[in-house]
């Protein structure tokens, strides 16, 4: 049953419009152009951001794991998984990553404050974006989600 006055999409939407001090201006680029929007990394989370065989493995860990997975975007011309997280959670990702082989392939990013989020609006695909898992059911546990991670590494391809 749908609920009144409203969808699923809208409700996810509605959670990513919080990220924005101008939804106004996100509602306008989700509606013309490609249909992407700019929203605002650091405030409502942060990203980690990976290949998207890594973050296919990584999602498969995070199901054994019987894990709560927040947001998940994909990009399918640049092959890049995106895994919404807690804010903050890019610096300690990034000082993990330091000397990593994830950091000098650059396959494993985190992004924080002063960054933005190409997305288009739930439950659209948009310039070969698209959201995997929808946002505003939480976010990703970044310290389970760097065990996925790990757990994904030490698995054969």
């Amino acid at each position: 049953m749908s609920p009144v006055g409203g969808t699923v999409e809208t409700d996810a939407a509605d959670w990513l419009l919080s990220a924005s001090d101008d939804p106004g201006r996100v509602r306008l680029q989700w509606a013309s152009g490609d249909g992407l929007a700019d929203l605002p990394v650091g405030t409502v989370f942060d990203l980690v951001r990976m290949a998207d065989d890594i973050g296919t493995a990584v999602i498969q860990a995070l199901q054994r794991r019987d894990a709560a997975t927040g947001p998940v975007m994909l990009a399918t011309t640049s092959h890049v998984l995106t895994f919404l997280v807690p804010p903050g959670s890019a610096a300690e990702w990034k000082h993990w990553l330091a000397g990593t082989p994830y950091a000098r392939r650059r396959t494993v990013a985190a992004a924080g404050a002063g960054r933005v989020l190409r997305c288009p609006r739930p439950g659209c695909v948009r310039r070969g974006h698209v959201w995997l898992t929808r946002p505003g059911d939480g976010l990703t546990d970044s310290r389970t989600l760097r065990a996925a991670l790990e757990e994904a590494a030490g698995r054969p391809a």
